[in-house]
C-alpha cells in the first residue's frame, strides 16, 4: 500500500491577483488616513482650547490665592505661553501646536491677573487653526473669560 501523492490544478490565487488585491487596500488605507489627519487636527484644537482655559483658571487662582499680580504670557515666535510669577520665574510652561496661530487682538500678548484675581485689561485674542478661528475674550470684573468659536 504505496500512497501515491498526485499533484493538480489547485483553484488557487495566482500572484497577479494578490498584487491586485494588497494594491487596492494599500490604496483604500491611504484615503483612510487623509481622513484622519483633519480629525487629528481638530482634536488638538480642542484640546489645547480647553489648555488655554484651564491655565488662564490656574493663573488667576495663583494671583488670587499668593495676594500677588501672575502673567499669563504668550510668545508666538517660540510657539508656547507660560504663566509667571511676580519675579518672573515661570510657574507653568505649555506648547503651542504647530498648525495653530494666535494674534494679538485688543489686549496684546499678556493677561495680567492681579492680586484680587481681576484682570488689568480687558481685550481679545484670534486663534486660529487654519480653517476655523475662534476669539479669547477677556473681561474686566472677576477675571471672567471665555473663547467663542467665529
Amino acid at each position: 500500500m504505496f500512497f501515491r501523492v498526485q499533484f493538480r490544478n489547485s483553484f488557487g490565487y495566482t500572484m497577479l491577483e494578490m498584487m491586485i488585491v494588497l494594491s487596492v487596500l494599500s490604496i483604500l488605507l491611504c484615503l483612510i488616513f487623509l481622513h484622519i489627519s483633519p480629525t487629528q487636527n481638530a482634536s488638538s484644537t480642542r484640546h489645547f482650547l480647553d489648555d488655554i482655559q484651564s491655565d488662564l483658571r490656574y493663573t488667576q487662582e495663583l494671583a488670587y490665592v499668593n495676594k500677588s499680580s501672575y502673567r499669563f504670557s504668550i510668545s508666538p515666535s517660540k510657539g508656547s505661553y507660560s504663566i509667571q510669577g511676580t519675579a518672573s520665574t515661570v510657574v507653568k510652561s505649555n506648547e503651542i501646536p504647530e498648525h495653530i496661530t494666535i494674534d494679538e487682538g485688543t489686549m496684546g500678548y499678556q493677561i495680567v491677573f492681579g492680586g484680587n484675581g481681576n484682570v488689568q485689561k480687558a481685550g481679545t485674542l484670534y486663534i486660529k487653526d487654519g480653517k476655523e478661528e475662534y476669539k479669547l475674550v477677556v473681561q474686566v470684573g472677576a477675571g471672567r473669560f471665555y473663547i467663542k468659536e467665529l
